[in-house]
């Protein structure tokens, strides 16, 4: 994100504090369509885009995007109060719990993990603990896919920023696999066809209980606010229809 976009951000805030009007700064990333891209407009879209706009409508707050460009730097972001909430498709687990208050928002319960190869599975390989450490998997900073394969010992961890450099890695054999969110698989198949998926058990420490809403602990107001307002969008269908919308494989 360059730093005109960030300085433009900081101004309206300012201005908004300053004439009264009220904000919900929502701290996210682009490269994770269909959650959050820019389109050809230079303009944020995707699933959590939407429903942030329709969470700010709830609150009657203005929405304010802040593009933090990773996950480790969204978690310090949300922890110095630069935002107000993190909506980038994070997934919850325990550790994350004792953390920030995490709002449920999508998905479903993951108990199982996938692996993204280009052409093939090798076939030895069943899971992360058989692929040769000599060949690195390409994973998201700070992601809870990240977090799941550090627990198997002599995995080679690659760190990418985007889902599509994460693709190129694998397409041109500098990576073996990627690791990516579950609802992700139908769209990257979509886009590629010659991906092939392998799932791998989770145990129970390792698993997920779909995607949620970071709120600082700090905050338990706001979180209740921003409960009511995914419960109201849930029960009115609107997560439903962003699903539909944007072809959420879940």
């Amino acid at each position: 994100m360059s730093y005109f976009y960030q300085f433009l951000c900081c101004f309206f805030v300012a201005i908004g504090a300053l004439f009264g009007e009220e904000t919900f700064t929502v701290g996210t990333t682009s490269g994770y369509a269909p959650y959050v891209s820019l389109n050809s407009r230079g303009e944020y879209e995707g699933f959590d885009i939407d429903l942030a706009k329709l969470i700010s409508e709830k609150l009657g707050k203005k929405l304010v995007i802040k593009d933090l460009g990773s996950m480790p730097s969204l978690m310090l972001g949300l922890k110095q109060k630069k935002v107000d909430a993190l909506i980038w498709a994070i997934s919850i687990t325990e550790e994350r719990q004792k953390q920030m208050e995490m709002v449920y928002y999508q998905g479903e319960k993951i108990t199982e993990m996938p692996l993204v190869f280009w052409g093939k599975i090798p076939e030895n390989v069943k899971g992360p603990q058989d692929i040769d450490p000599k060949k690195s998997v390409c994973v998201e900073a700070g992601s809870y896919q990240e977090q799941v394969l550090k627990s198997f010992s002599g995995i080679n961890l690659k760190n990418v920023d985007k889902i599509s450099d994460a693709l190129l890695e694998i397409k041109f054999g500098k990576s073996i696999a990627i690791a990516v969110d579950n609802s992700l698989v139908s769209f990257v198949k979509e886009q590629s066809p010659e991906l092939r998926v392998l799932y791998f058990p989770l145990e129970r420490g390792q698993q997920s209980l779909g995607n949620g809403i970071c709120i600082d602990k700090s905050n338990p107001a706001l979180a209740g606010k921003i409960q009511k307002a995914v419960d109201e969008l849930t029960q009115e269908g609107k997560i439903r229809e962003l699903e539909e919308k944007w072809k959420m494989g879940t």
